[in-house]
C-alpha cells in the first residue's frame, strides 16, 4: 500500500490543501489505485515554512515544490514508479 500524507495544518490549508485532497481522491479513482494507495492527512510537516509548497510525502518521502498546479502530475508519477 502506497501512503500520501497531506499536510492538513493552517498554512498548508490556505495554500490549497483541501483541494489537494480532493484532486487526489479524483485521481485514485480515475486511476482505479484505491485499493492500492490511501491519503491520510498530517501535521505541519514545515515545507511551507522553507518555501517548497505544500507538505507532502509519498511513503515518506518529502515532495518538494508541489502546489496545486502540479500535485496531479508528481503524485501519478511518483505512484507509477512506485507500482512498477
Amino acid at each position: 500500500m502506497i501512503t500520501i500524507e497531506i499536510c492538513i495544518g493552517s498554512a498548508c490549508y490556505v495554500k490549497g490543501s483541501n483541494q489537494a485532497v480532493t484532486i487526489l481522491q479524483t485521481l485514485l479513482k480515475d486511476k482505479q489505485w484505491e485499493d492500492k494507495v490511501e491519503i491520510k492527512g498530517s501535521f505541519c510537516m514545515q515545507s511551507c515554512q522553507g518555501g517548497h509548497g505544500l507538505g507532502i510525502k509519498i511513503n515518506g518521502r518529502q515532495m518538494l515544490g508541489v502546489g496545486l498546479h502540479n500535485i496531479q502530475e508528481v503524485v501519478e508519477e511518483e505512484v507509477l514508479a512506485l507500482l512498477s
